[in-house]
């Protein structure tokens, strides 16, 4: 496999290509016989090799025999598929760590915007954690609810999501202290317009 090119063995222990001590130590250790053997790489489109796949022992008829060519042409296709699988697996593991150092940047980012919000977004996510499993574990109001774990993340995501549009909003809206205030506390102006009208 590390030469990059398929090897089919008749026989592990009369081969002097290779280095088969360590199949003839587990042969030994599990009392089995290892004879022929077919390993080809599995490589991706730019080349890289991304695994191994090693069969042993082909059997017909109750007997070991040789792997054929047609066996190699079979098992480079399945390779294949096999290494596109893996490849797409490890796309989405990648883009789901984009995903979660994104949410974590923007909850960072907001964390350091306003004091007023520093770990709220984690905060939120762990009570609404807390809230889904005790809805999955009641058996009583919530028995027909069973939240799986996809939307159990689903709700987790959520939950930090929540506050994103704060990643916009200026600081002095963020950290208002009443519902009137803006730039300038209007309490003020309000209260003067009764005095006023009096």
């Amino acid at each position: 496999g590390y030469q990059r090119r398929v090897h089919g063995i008749p026989d592990v222990y009369e081969s002097t290509d290779f280095d088969f001590s360590g199949a003839m130590a587990f042969d030994k250790s599990q009392n089995y016989k290892t004879k022929s053997m077919l390993v080809l790489p599995m490589k991706n489109k730019d080349d890289d090799l991304v695994g191994v796949i090693q069969l042993i022992n082909k059997q017909e008829n109750s007997q070991t025999i040789d792997f054929t060519q047609e066996d190699e042409l079979l098992i480079k296709a399945m390779a294949s598929l096999a290494t596109m699988i893996i490849e797409n697996n490890q796309l989405v593991i990648d883009l789901e760590a984009l995903l979660y150092g994104l949410i974590d940047s923007v909850n960072k980012a907001l964390s350091e915007k306003s004091l007023y919000t520093q770990k709220h977004n984690d905060n939120v996510a762990t009570l609404t954690n807390i809230i889904a499993n005790g809805i999955n574990n009641n058996k009583t109001i919530y028995g027909d609810v069973e939240y799986s774990d996809v939307e159990m993340e689903e709700i987790r995501l959520s939950a930090m999501l929540h506050d994103i549009g704060k990643v916009t909003t200026p600081v002095h809206i963020m950290d208002k202290a009443t519902k009137l205030e803006t730039i300038y506390d209007r309490l003020h102006t309000i209260k003067l317009r009764f005095y006023v009208t009096r």
